[in-house]
C-alpha cells in the first residue's frame, strides 16, 4: 500500500504530464518468469498501490488525489530546491534546483540561490520569477501547500537567479519544507485559478525534471528520459507506473519479475518475494524488520464528527488508545515489519529519539489495557449496558474507514473493531472505497475514524501535521492537516514556539510541549512505526539504496524516487 510521508494538502497524507496514448490493457506489464527476466529490460517498471482501480489524467502538483502524487512521482517532472534524506536528520541536502539557501540570524529571511543552466521541458529557462510565483501560490492558497510551507510577508527577485523570502516571524522550522517545495512554470500556473484542484491534463505538464510522460493509459503510464535535463540526460530511459488492485496483486507481480520496484506490504517478504530470486530480489536490510521505521501510523480521530460524538470526549479518546492491541496488530497484521508505538508522544522511533520527550517514553502498553478502558470510561460517566458503555443513552459508536485493498490496515481495522467491541465500544468497519475516496473522505473531515500513516520528515513535521489547528478547515472543506479537527491554544502555541525558536533548547522545548498535548488530549492515536515499504530487483537495474548504502530513504516520495531513479544504471 501506498505510504507517503510528505504532506499532501499541509498536507498532507498532489503530478505530472503526459501525452495521451490509449492504453487500457490490464495484461501484466512484463513477461513472466521466476527469474526476474523481462522483455524491456531498459524500462523500469515501478508499482505503489492505492487500490484504485484505474489511473486518472490530472497531474495536478498541488492535488493530493492526482496521480503523481498518488504515485509518489511528481518530482519525475517537477522537481524541489534541494533534496533530503530523511533516514539521517543530521545530514546536509543536496543542492538540487537551487545551489544553497542562507537564512539571516534571526531567521526571519531565506535566500535562495539558483542552480544556473536548468530548463523547462519547453525549453525556456527556470528563473527566480517561476519561484517566487510558486512560494506565494503556496502562500496564497493553504490548500495548495503541500509541503507545509510557512507563509511569507514578501518575496523578492533581486535578479534572475536570486528569490528572497521574508516572513514576519522566524521560520527555520520550515526550512526543510521549502527546500521540498516542488517548483512550478509561472507562465503557465499564473492563468490557473484554483491551483489546489484544477484538473492539469497530459499536455499540460510542464517541468524541470528527468523525465517527461510518454504515454497514459489507465493501467500504465510511461516516462521517457528527458534528453534535455538540466543534470544530464538519466540512464534509466524509461519508468513505467503500474497499477494493481492490491498488495496481493503487486505481490504476484513482483514474484514474477513484472517489477523493479513496489513499496508495499508483503506477507511472508522472505519466501514470497526474496525466496523467488534471491540473486535478484532484495530489501533494504536482510534482518528483521526489514524496512526502516519512517514514521508513526496513528488512528485519527474527528473530534468534529457528527457522527461519532462521543470523540469530542478526550476520555473516550484515551480510551479507545488504551483498549487497542498494538502487539497483536504489528504480529498479525504487519507481520512484524511494523512495530507497537511506545510512546503517546507521536514520534517516530529509533528515528526521533534525539527529539523524544522523556515524559513519553515506554508509556503505551502494547497489549489491550481492560483496567484502564474501565477506570477512564467509569470516571467519565459511562455504564455497561447490555454489554456496551453507554451514557445518556448513547452508546461509544463509531465507524473505522480504510480501504479493503490496503490489505494491512484493513486487517487492522477488523482487528482494533474486534478488540474494542469486546471490551464494550460500539465500532464499525467500512474498507468499500478505493484510495480517493478515503483521502477525499479524512481530508474533508466526512469520518470518524481511520489508520492514517504519519506525514513530514522531520520530528516537528510529525507533531505539526497533528496539531496545528491552522492547517484544518470547515467540515466539509479540503484541510492541509490536523484532519482531526483538533483545536487547542496550548498546540497552536507551541507550533508558534517551534517555528520561532532560534536555539536548539526553545526548540526542543516546544516539541516537548506538543508531544505533550497529543499525549495529554489524544486527538490521534500512536499505533504503529511505519515501515518504509521498500522491495526491488536488480535484474535489470543496479545502485539502489540499501542499510549499507543508505543514500535515500526508500520508501515511495516524491523526492526520495527521483533521487533513487537517478542513481540506477541499466544492467543491459
Amino acid at each position: 500500500m501506498r505510504r507517503s510521508t510528505t504532506f499532501t494538502s499541509i498536507a498532507v497524507l498532489a503530478a505530472l504530464g503526459m501525452s495521451l496514448t490509449a492504453c487500457s490493457s490490464s495484461s501484466s506489464p512484463k513477461s513472466s518468469g521466476s527469474g526476474g527476466g523481462s522483455v524491456a529490460a531498459e524500462t523500469l517498471y515501478l508499482e505503489d498501490n492505492t487500490g484504485a482501480t484505474a489511473f486518472t489524467e490530472d497531474f495536478n502538483p498541488f492535488d493530493g488525489n492526482s496521480f503523481g502524487r498518488t504515485q509518489n512521482t511528481d518530482s519525475l517532472i517537477y522537481e524541489p530546491l534541494l533534496q533530503y534524506n530523511t533516514l539521517n536528520p543530521t545530514q546536509a541536502p543536496t543542492p538540487w534546483l537551487a545551489d544553497k539557501i542562507d537564512w539571516s540570524a534571526d531567521g526571519k529571511t531565506a535566500t535562495i540561490h539558483l542552480h544556473s543552466g536548468v530548463k523547462w521541458s519547453d525549453g525556456s529557462p527556470l528563473t527566480s520569477a517561476d519561484v517566487a510565483f510558486t512560494y506565494q501560490l503556496v502562500t496564497d492558497n493553504a490548500a495548495a501547500n503541500t509541503q507545509g510551507v510557512p507563509k511569507a510577508a514578501s518575496i523578492a527577485t533581486p535578479d534572475t537567479s536570486t528569490v528572497v523570502l521574508t516572513f514576519a516571524s522566524p521560520e527555520m522550522a520550515g526550512a526543510q519544507a521549502i527546500g521540498n517545495q516542488l517548483i512550478v512554470q509561472k507562465k503557465q500556473w499564473s492563468a490557473i485559478s484554483a491551483p489546489a484542484t484544477a484538473v492539469i491534463k497530459a499536455s499540460q505538464a510542464i517541468g524541470t525534471g528527468p523525465y517527461v510522460v510518454d504515454a497514459f493509459g489507465a493501467q500504465k503510464v510511461s516516462y521517457k528520459a528527458n534528453a534535455a535535463y538540466w543534470g544530464g540526460k538519466a540512464k534509466v530511459p524509461e519508468v513505467a507506473v503500474a497499477n494493481y488492485a492490491s498488495n496481493d496483486a503487486a505481490t504476484t507481480a513482483l514474484a514474477q519479475g513484472q517489477l523493479d520496484l513496489a513499496g508495499n506490504d508483503i506477507n511472508n517478504v522472505l519466501t514470497s518475494f526474496v525466496g523467488r530470486d534471491p540473486q535478484h530480489n532484495h530489501l533494504f536490510q536482510t534482518d528483521a524488520p526489514y524496512f526502516p521505521a519512517g514514521n508513526t501510523v496513528a488512528l485519527l480521530l474527528n473530534t468534529k464528527s457528527p457522527t461519532a460524538p462521543a470523540l469530542a470526549d478526550v476520555a473516550v479518546r484515551k480510551a479507545v488508545s488504551a483498549g487497542i492491541d498494538r502487539a497483536s496488530m504489528a504480529s498479525q497484521c504487519e507481520t512484524n515489519y511494523e512495530l507497537p508505538a511506545s510512546s503517546s508522544g507521536g514520534l517516530t522511533l529509533p528515528l526521533d529519539q534525539s527529539s523524544l520527550n522523556p515524559a513519553t517514553a515506554h508509556d503505551l502498553q502494547s497489549g489491550s489495557d481492560v483496567s484502564a478502558v474501565r477506570s477512564l470510561l467509569s470516571a467519565d460517566g459511562y455504564a455497561k449496558v447490555g454489554g456496551k458503555w453507554t451514557k445518556g443513552g448513547k452508546t461509544i459508536s463509531f465507524t473505522i474507514i480504510d480501504p479493503n485493498s490496503f490489505t494491512d490496515y484493513w486487517c487492522d481495522a477488523k482487528a482494533m473493531q474486534q478488540t474494542l467491541n469486546g471490551l464494550g465500544f460500539d465500532v464499525k468497519v467500512n474498507g468499500d472505497m478505493d484510495y480517493n475516496g478515503w483521502n477525499t473522505a479524512i481530508t474533508t473531515g466526512k469520518y470518524d475514524v481511520a489508520l492514517h500513516w504519519g506525514q513530514g520528515t522531520t520530528a516537528f513535521q510529525r507533531l505539526q501535521f497533528i496539531l496545528d489547528s491552522t492547517l484544518t478547515s470547515p467540515v466539509g472543506q479540503p484541510s492541509a492537516g490536523d484532519f482531526s479537527r483538533y483545536q487547542s491554544s496550548a498546540a497552536d502555541a507551541a507550533v508558534k514556539q517551534y517555528q520561532n525558536a532560534t536555539t536548539a533548547a526553545d526548540q526542543q522545548s516546544a516539541l516537548n510541549a506538543l508531544q505533550q498535548e497529543l499525549s495529554t488530549n489524544v486527538p490521534a492515536v500512536p499505533v504503529l512505526y511505519g515501515a518504509s515499504w521498500y522491495e526491488f530487483s536488480t535484474a535489470n537495474f543496479t545502485g539502489w539504496p540499501t542499510k549499507d548504502n543508505a543514500y535515500v530513504n526508500p520508501t515511495p516520495q516524491d523526492q526520495s524516487y527521483e533521487y533513487m531513479i537517478l542513481h540506477l544504471t541499466p544492467v543491459k
